[in-house]
């Protein structure tokens, strides 16, 4: 068996915020688990269900007493990363890091089924302890919860739909898995969007409060690169109810004798309940590209055998997808360059108007210098005019006009058109 890390090496590591799948990995097959969880000051039992959100194989029971009896087998390969899987163990929030790709029309994988089937879980990782979650939500006054947590699967139930969604949401997250077909919460940075979900079984132009639970990110499935929305949710039925405390409560759920109406004129309060029956929501998390698809059960239990059919329907629709993903992409594009045409096209009117807006100003500000040379001129030739009569006066009398100009060229103050005409700048035409 060999050792653990030296002490130095095992205060980087567990320091260390994202440690990737290959770094798990290999200390997998290389220090036994408990000395891993030591390390990163987690339980073994946390540390396996990482393995398995990550899809890393590790040694079975007995493996270590094996390797000390030198029998030590070759560990089996590290599989690839699916497209929208997690690659790395974040910690201390540190930022997710998600495999990812371009959409593009998926290939056929082939392998063993039975390989990939012995790599299943029980339990898909997104469903991980997600009943804890509905036990503390919130409820509406219909009866659907309202998690607090929203970075989790994408599962709008009531309270007793809760193990029969979740039971449904394994099947098929599990079923596609099998398919080699990811199923995680979407990539933050690739900003998918999630198509809205009316619970309503028929369609109406009633309005509905949008009370119903969001996740923070859409729950998505991988065909090949191609991404198609999942939504579960419980269907509403539009009953008779009444409303005592607040919620809502079936007629039908009431004993007989008060089923009758609490209104004089015999008028009956109707709500949507929930109906214990489920719909599949499959869509298009793509901007600007439609396709919504759902698959609802008849009656509970029954879309679990459409589970085949679905994951079906889902391949056959991914090279179609991809093409519209495309189209969009290349209508996205002319439309981008479409608008830089025209900001540039805008832009270069500003700068013309701007142009001619300074060249209009510089032409008012000359106007104003030669306005005000016209003035000094005029008062300088007022000035002069009354200079030289001054000098036709008596002494004493024309002393007294000088001193009377003197005075009101002090008032006038510095009349020297020069200054004026420095102080203009003229713009580049």
């Amino acid at each position: 068996m060999e050792d653990i890390p030296n002490a130095s090496a095992t205060t980087a590591d567990s320091s260390e915020d994202t440690i990737t799948r290959e770094s798990l990995y290999e200390q997998a097959w290389s220090t036994p688990m408990t000395k891993i969880a030591e390390r990163y000051g987690v339980s073994s039992s946390y540390l396996a269900r990482i393995f398995t959100n990550l899809n890393i194989p590790r040694p079975s029971v007995g493996y270590w007493a094996k390797v000390a009896a030198g029998k030590r087998k070759t560990p089996p390969a590290l599989p690839d990363a699916q497209p929208g899987a997690l690659v790395a163990w974040s910690r201390n929030g540190a930022p997710e890091q998600i495999s990812r790709s371009l959409p593009k029309a998926p290939v056929k994988v082939r392998g063993k089924p039975a390989d990939r089937l012995a790599l299943l879980p029980r339990r898909h990782p997104l469903l991980i302890d997600i009943e804890e979650h509905f036990k503390k939500a919130h409820e509406t006054d219909e009866g659907y919860l309202r998690p607090s947590k929203r970075s989790m699967a994408d599962l709008i139930v009531s309270r007793s739909g809760v193990s029969h969604a979740v039971d449904f949401a394994n099947q098929l997250y599990l079923a596609l898995m099998k398919k080699s077909l990811a199923v995680a919460l979407s990539d933050p940075t690739t900003h998918m969007g999630r198509e809205s979900v009316d619970h309503r079984e028929k369609a109406s132009n009633r309005y509905v409060h949008p009370a119903l639970w969001q996740p923070q990110r859409p729950t998505v499935t991988y065909v090949g690169t191609v991404v198609f929305g999942l939504s579960i949710y419980e269907i509403s039925e539009y009953v008779h109810v009444k409303r005592p405390d607040k919620k809502y409560i079936r007629m039908t759920s009431l004993p007989v004798n008060k089923r009758r109406s609490d209104f004089p004129d015999g008028w009956m309060m109707s709500a949507d309940m929930p109906s214990g029956r489920l719909c599949l929501q499959a869509y298009s998390p793509y901007y600007g590209v439609e396709w919504v698809q759902r698959w609802i059960e008849d009656k509970p239990g029954d879309l679990v055998g459409k589970i085949p059919s679905i994951i079906k329907s889902l391949i056959a629709e991914a090279p179609l997808l991809a093409a519209k993903v495309e189209i969009q992409r290349v209508r996205s594009e002319q439309e981008r360059q479409r608008h830089k045409l025209e900001m540039e096209e805008w832009r270069r009117k500003e700068d013309e108007k701007r142009r001619l807006k300074a060249i209009q100003d510089s032409r008012d500000r000359l106007e104003s210098v030669i306005q005000t040379w016209v003035k000094v001129n005029s008062i300088r030739v007022f000035f002069e005019d009354i200079a030289q009569k001054a000098e036709r006066l008596e002494s004493g009398e024309r002393q007294a006009v000088l001193d009377r100009l003197a005075k009101a060229k002090d008032l006038i103050g510095d009349f020297d058109a020069l200054k004026h005409f420095e102080g203009w700048d003229p713009s580049e035409l």
